[in-house]
């Protein structure tokens, strides 16, 4: 408390007390200086100067009738200017006494001067010679410059003298009394105290102000003040010592150099911190960044340059500032009524009006212009009213401060957030009303300290912040230690910059942390039966930071029946018991999650394979024993499960695990008995879903799986065998170890994650490209079948993309029929149909895939425009020993080729089954009793699918058929496919 008590008067007493007291002193020292009569001055004497050559330096004071020689051609004047020269100059002057019987002097007022030597021009003899450090016989220096001294006997006196000058020195000579030149000299030595103790003193008041507010604007003042001291000692001729020291004489032309830049540089930064914001305010901050680079290179040259050379410099670039800047005041002055700024120009003015009352007074040889105002009295006016300026912007600073005190001391009051300050300790020392308010509501009041409101973490974070010793702070959630208990939230921020005092806000988040808990919940929770999702089932798991020992994956069967036949809410009503069921055969650490509409997954951490695997066939049987009664309705379900080791994928992540559970679930719902299909990691499913897992990926990012190849299975005509060469492209895909992938699981992968068109894409484009790269050696090619999935087709993106790929390739397509699966074709049969027409106009050809598989009826036949039917093995398999199978297959051939289609008949894997196709009337017959896929170069070396028969029986048989008289009608007439074939050929 005491600390902040002095450091509070010191802030005033520099502030407020400082500057009054300052100003008043230095108005004083100006007033006095004003007020002091002038002494009696000097008679100024005519005289003759000449500058010595520079080659016969220090020869001519051997030779002073030469001198007098040269000096007589010169015409007598009363002052000569020297130009800025460096060369000594021989001067000649002749004066009677003032005052006959009284010691006399001759004074030579120059404070350029820096050395001179006198002797008496008649008789020859040296009277006397001095410097800035010494002087010797009569001759001594007086003011600014040197005087000789003359006793009362000496009636007259003729002089010749030498001088050096450094700077824009102007010889001129007086004779004074004796007496009368003392007399000026102590006023002049009392005016250089007068100004060294008015600039000094306010030099140093300003440095304690700039030491305790650490302000720029303060330090650059000081050192502005400090060049100030120097140039009006410099105006003065009194700048030979610095608070009574003496300085050498080889010193003070360098001082004099770095005095007058160090003032232009120290001009424009108090200038520039004064008005910065100001110049921002009428756009002339350029003006100011431009002066400011104006320093730099002043101070660049001041290194380089001569104090001759730098003067002229520092004369224009003086001017050019003075000119730029007091426009921009007068303007700031009238925009913004600174008294600042007032302050400043005024400071301005008095050195320009200095400036010009001596340069109009040398004009007029006049002594003096208006009422004493010279350079000394200038500086210390302008030192004083650009005092006045920087007391007047400490004293809007601190206004400013005071009102941003007050500003903010009402929104502390008003603020709707707690504040408070902690002072060393655990205290809270004070408290704005919000915060009160807020301690009411939970039931704490009166004094309190950190333990009695907070956590034992929350206090920790405030003892290290006292401890820090330095600026700091936290930021955190906690709850507040209510006497009833309860829950009650608040975000506390505190911060310190000393580790002694510390302020602190306290904000109420109780709502906000329960919407944010219950956002959390929805985000990780299913909210029609508030269990788990993947989402929350993958957290639980990753902050255990160890995967389920096992896990479950489990399916209604028929669910969505309940939807469409009772409503949704009937639905959402049987999932949450079928939830309930489910929990209640679950362990305390097992986790159940919802993942899909009817779909759930149940992770146990710690059951083994069998404990898991009972518990399943527990949840099975449980769901489907009883029915589920939702009001007056009663629903029968039943549910397909897979459950894997967990265990066995290593580090595979808890979604690929899932994934395999999933592939097993739907491998339950293809078999008729067993529900629940249960994988361990020796199980030939755990290499093949691996397959699977890396040829997701590979098509999640877009790409086509390496390793993918075709195979070509012939297709035989049961008419013109030995005349045509047909066959269906098959896909495989080759691991780099050689293992050959199965279809199934390329295409139920791709299919699954929506990505069969990359697979589709590839396997077109092969073939186009292998149609057209072979099409000499295909010429009994009629048509080539390739498979297109149901997802592919309703990708408009992939249709688009098919159709632009079968324009460019017109002659290959002609070859291609396009196979739909039926189930796939009559999703959207309208959809299908403008498909089917596109194409066909392309010369592409169209079969239905896998006919009497699905939902077979004829009358959706004559929706379909197809060229062809392959019928399903499921209808051809059984023919040759089924009557009923027999008859079947007859109706069906007689009425596609009524239809004006052709069939084509699965599974013929021998001969009977060969026969009774035939005897069906059906066109073509594909099986391995024809024979199994090969690769697409062995179809090159054959002239007709009957090549591949191996088979004696088979192949006499085809013999047979091919004697006949009557041939099949080819897919692809003759009189369509002859434009085609030489278009490849050619």
């Amino acid at each position: 408390m005491f600390r902040d008590f002095i450091e509070g008067l010191l802030n005033s007493v520099t502030s407020r007390l400082f500057p009054v007291v300052v100003l008043v002193l230095a108005s004083l020292t100006g007033l006095w200086h004003l007020s002091r009569p002038e002494p009696a001055g000097g008679q100024a004497l005519p005289m003759t100067a000449w500058e010595e050559p520079s080659e016969l330096r220090r020869q001519l004071e051997q030779d002073l009738p030469y001198v007098r020689e040269r000096l007589a051609e010169r015409q007598a004047v009363t002052s000569t200017d020297v130009h800025r020269s460096i060369q000594p100059f021989w001067v000649s002057v002749s004066s009677n006494a003032p005052a006959r019987g009284k010691a006399w002097a001759v004074e030579f007022p120059s404070r350029h001067a820096m050395e001179m030597r006198c002797w008496d021009e008649q008789s020859g003899q040296l009277m006397g010679e001095a410097n800035r450090s010494m002087n010797t016989g009569q001759l001594e220096s007086v003011r600014g410059g040197f005087a000789l001294a003359l006793g009362p006997e000496r009636a007259s006196a003729q002089l010749l003298c030498r001088a050096s000058f450094r700077g824009p020195a102007k010889i001129t000579a007086t004779a004074w009394l004796a007496q009368d030149l003392q007399a000026a000299h102590a006023q002049h030595q009392k005016t250089a105290t007068m100004i060294e103790a008015g600039l000094g003193l306010l030099a140093v008041s300003m440095a304690l102000a700039a030491a305790i507010n650490s302000s720029k604007l303060y330090w650059a003042f000081v050192a502005w003040l400090a060049v100030s001291l120097r140039m009006a000692l410099l105006s003065a001729g009194a700048d030979f010592s610095f608070f009574g020291l003496p300085l050498r004489p080889e010193w003070l032309t360098p001082i004099r150099q770095w005095t007058l830049c160090l003032y232009y540089v120290t001009t424009v930064a108090v200038y520039g911190q004064l008005f910065k914001k100001s110049l921002q305010q009428i756009g002339a901050q350029g003006l100011l960044l431009g002066q400011q680079i104006s320093t730099l290179v002043i101070m660049g040259l001041c290194l380089v340059l001569s104090y001759e050379q730098m003067l002229p410099i520092l004369w224009a670039a003086s001017g050019l500032q003075f000119a730029i800047a007091l426009p921009c005041i007068v303007l700031i002055v009238k925009r913004t009524r600174s008294r600042a700024a007032m302050w400043y120009a005024s400071s301005l003015a008095v050195a320009l009006l200095a400036t010009l009352s001596e340069i109009l007074a040398a004009a007029m040889d006049q002594k003096m212009l208006m009422g004493g105002l010279n350079s000394v009295t200038a500086a210390l006016a302008s030192a004083l009213l650009a005092s006045a300026a920087v007391a007047e912007h400490m004293r809007s600073d601190r206004r400013k401060r005071e009102l941003a005190q007050q500003t903010l001391k009402a929104a502390y009051n008003d603020s709707p957030i707690g504040l408070f300050t902690v002072h060393e300790g655990q205290v809270i020392a004070s408290s704005n009303p919000a915060f009160k308010a807020m301690l009411a509501t939970v039931g704490l009041d009166g004094a309190l300290t950190l333990n009695e409101l907070f956590e034992p973490e929350v206090v920790l974070a405030f003892a290290a912040l006292h401890s820090a010793g330095h600026a700091s702070s936290f930021d955190l959630q906690a709850r507040l230690c209510q006497p009833g208990g309860g829950e009650y939230w608040c975000a506390i921020k505190a911060s310190t910059s000393d580790g002694r005092i510390i302020e602190g806000s306290l904000q109420d988040i109780t709502e906000r942390v329960r919407a944010t808990n219950r956002l959390e919940f929805l985000v990780n929770h299913d909210p029609l039966t508030e269990c788990l999702n993947l989402r929350g089932l993958s957290r639980k798991f990753e902050r255990a930071q160890a995967p389920p020992r096992t896990l479950a994956y489990f399916d209604l069967d028929r669910f969505k029946l309940i939807n469409d036949l009772y409503g949704h809410a009937a639905g959402d009503a049987v999932l949450k018991q079928v939830c309930e069921r489910i929990r209640t055969q679950l362990g305390p650490h097992d986790l159940l999650a919802r993942v899909g509409g009817d779909e759930f997954v149940v992770a146990f951490p710690e059951a083994s394979m069998s404990e898991a695997s009972q518990r399943c066939q527990n949840i099975l049987a449980l769901i489907s024993s009883a029915p589920f009664q939702i009001d007056v309705q009663r629903f029968a379900l039943s549910v397909s499960g897979g459950l894997v080791a967990a265990e066995s994928f290593g580090g595979a992540s808890l979604k690929e695990v899932v994934s395999a559970a999933d592939t097993l679930c739907r491998m339950a719902k293809k078999k008729p008995t067993e529900r629940l299909v249960v994988m361990e990691g020796g199980d030939t499913f755990f290499k093949h879903h691996k397959d699977e897992l890396a040829l997701i990926s590979c098509l999640e990012r877009g790409e086509t799986p390496e390793g993918l190849f075709l195979l070509m299975q012939p297709e035989l005509s049961l008419s013109r065998p030995f005349d045509s060469l047909n066959f269906e492209v098959l896909l495989r895909m080759r691991k780099p170890n050689g293992e050959i992938v199965p279809a199934p699981v390329i295409i139920e992968a791709a299919e699954a994650h929506g990505k069969s068109s990359i697979i589709d894409h590839w396997v077109v484009s092969t073939v186009i490209a292998w149609l057209e790269a072979h099409a000499s050696q295909l010429a009994n090619t009629q048509f080539v079948g390739v498979n297109l999935s149901g997802s592919s087709l309703n990708d408009e993106a992939f249709v688009e993309e098919l159709f632009r790929l079968f324009e460019r390739h017109k002659a290959a397509v002609a070859r291609i029929c396009i196979e739909v699966t039926e189930t796939v074709a009559l999703t959207d049969m309208a959809h299908m149909q403008r498909f089917i027409d596109r194409v066909r106009d392309l010369g592409v050809k169209v079969a239905l895939d896998d006919f009497g598989a699905g939902y077979s009826s004829f009358g959706y036949l004559k929706g379909l425009s197809v060229d062809a039917l392959k019928l399903d093995g499921s209808l051809v398999r059984d023919a040759a020993n089924n009557p009923s199978g027999m008859a079947i297959l007859g109706a069906l051939g007689g009425l596609v080729s009524n239809l004006g289609m052709k069939s084509i008949g699965e599974y013929a894997e021998n001969l009977p089954i060969l026969k009774a196709l035939v005897a069906a009337g059906v066109d073509y017959a594909q099986g391995y009793g024809i024979s199994r896929p090969v690769t697409p170069e062995r179809i090159l070396e054959a002239r007709s699918t009957a090549d591949f028969i191996e088979d004696p029986e088979i192949y006499a048989f085809v013999r047979q058929l091919q004697s006949k008289d009557h041939q099949t009608i080819p897919l692809f007439p003759e009189r369509e496919r002859d434009p085609l074939l030489a278009g490849l050929l050619h």
